[in-house]
């Protein structure tokens, strides 16, 4: 294998699945309508050929690859088991024996290249709340780096490495299955001086009281509801939602049943600031992106002076967030395509094995923080 170190760019082979062990069309067509669909989507993308990705990235003879990007599709699989049980989680279709396991033994089986370095070069996508402790076979594959949707650094997940795992964007609904254009509600320049909308939230739960929402909900529900400018709802029409997002100056991130924070990306989408509420949360491409400089960070504890620290912010320091928002965010979304430029850059780093290319994209140059 050639020495990654002298590779201005690494190239990474893509498993090819026989389709009597991958998710079979059908399926994928399902799962479009998970809010899990970040593993589609994100192999969709990298896998079209003549598509700029795969030209940048795709090598065809794993001979010469560098990272080798395992298709597993765990989370569709589930998807349409709970579908087909009248969606008892509890319910995991034999998982690990239908699919993880022959997956798993056909590259192992079939390929030298997992044994040459015990899965370390390898990679997958695992999109779920709660990463792979959805299969009992979890250990094999347990080497291989994850793409997934949160970290944590209080360490409640044992199963997220600092930096043995990348934290990606997850999928919203809004935006990659209903596919909403932001652009349709506020045109090119982000509507800077048309939000007359204070602070905007829809979600559930007032009553969810779980080690990660820790009350949170029920104080946004109970005590910050009905503030000036507040915007609070359980639920809205999606173009209703749209245009609200179009008008709103900030939006509330709370965490749920996990850490994950995936509203925060309909909000980036719409030019909207995050206020994130979710202590020792890992937010996508940290080492890259400069997130303070975007959002507003809210400790647990202080959730109920919300509205006094917004206040605190002038005019002038809303406007140089909004403006990051509006001119970095739009590439942290998973549907353009970009994610995957800061994906290879982070594994550069996580192998300290060739230098870490600075990415350019429409003009703006992303460096290290």
């Amino acid at each position: 294998m050639e020495n990654l170190a002298s590779r201005p760019t690494p190239k990474i082979y893509i498993y090819k699945i026989p389709t009597t062990i991958q998710i079979d069309e059908f399926k994928k067509q399902r799962c479009i309508f998970s809010k899990y669909n970040v593993e589609l989507i994100l192999y969709q993308q990298l896998s079209t050929i003549n598509s700029s990705l795969y030209n940048l990235y795709i090598t065809e003879n794993p001979e010469e690859a560098d990272l080798f990007y395992i298709p597993f599709f765990g989370s569709c699989y589930l998807f349409n088991c709970w579908i087909n049980n009248n969606w008892n989680q509890t319910e995991k279709c034999q998982v690990d024996s239908n699919y993880l396991e022959p997956l798993m033994n056909y590259i192992i089986q079939n390929f030298n290249y997992w044994n040459k370095t015990n899965g370390k070069n390898h990679f997958m996508i695992h999109p779920m709340d709660n990463s792979d402790n959805y299969y009992e076979k979890n250990f094999l594959f347990h080497n291989s780096v994850y793409l997934t949707i949160f970290g944590d650094k209080r360490n409640f997940n044992q199963n997220f490495l600092r930096y043995n795992n990348i934290v990606i964007p997850s999928s919203t609904p809004l935006l990659n299955i209903y596919r909403f254009n932001p652009l349709h509600y506020i045109g090119d320049n982000g509507n800077p001086f048309g939000r007359n909308i204070k602070v905007i939230f829809r979600g559930c739960c007032a009553n969810v009281t779980d080690i990660n929402s820790d009350g949170i909900r029920y104080i946004i529900f109970n005590t910050l509801k009905g503030l000036p400018g507040w915007d609070i709802e359980e639920s809205s029409d999606r173009d209703e939602y749209s245009r609200l997002l179009a008008r709103s100056k900030y939006g509330l991130t709370p965490s749920e049943w996990s850490l994950d924070v995936n509203r925060i990306w309909e909000y980036i989408a719409f030019g909207v600031v995050p206020i994130v509420i979710a202590d020792g949360i890992i937010k996508p491409f940290e080492d890259d992106i400069d997130w303070d400089s975007m959002i507003v960070r809210i400790r647990r504890n202080d959730v109920h002076r919300i509205d006094e620290i917004l206040d605190a912010i002038s005019e002038d320091e809303y406007q140089r967030k909004r403006e990051r928002v509006w001119l970095i965010g739009k590439y942290l979304v998973i549907n353009n395509g970009c994610v995957w430029h800061f994906v290879v850059r982070s594994f550069c780093r996580m192998l300290k094995r060739i230098d870490q290319a600075i990415i350019y994209i429409d003009g703006y140059t992303f460096h290290s923080t």
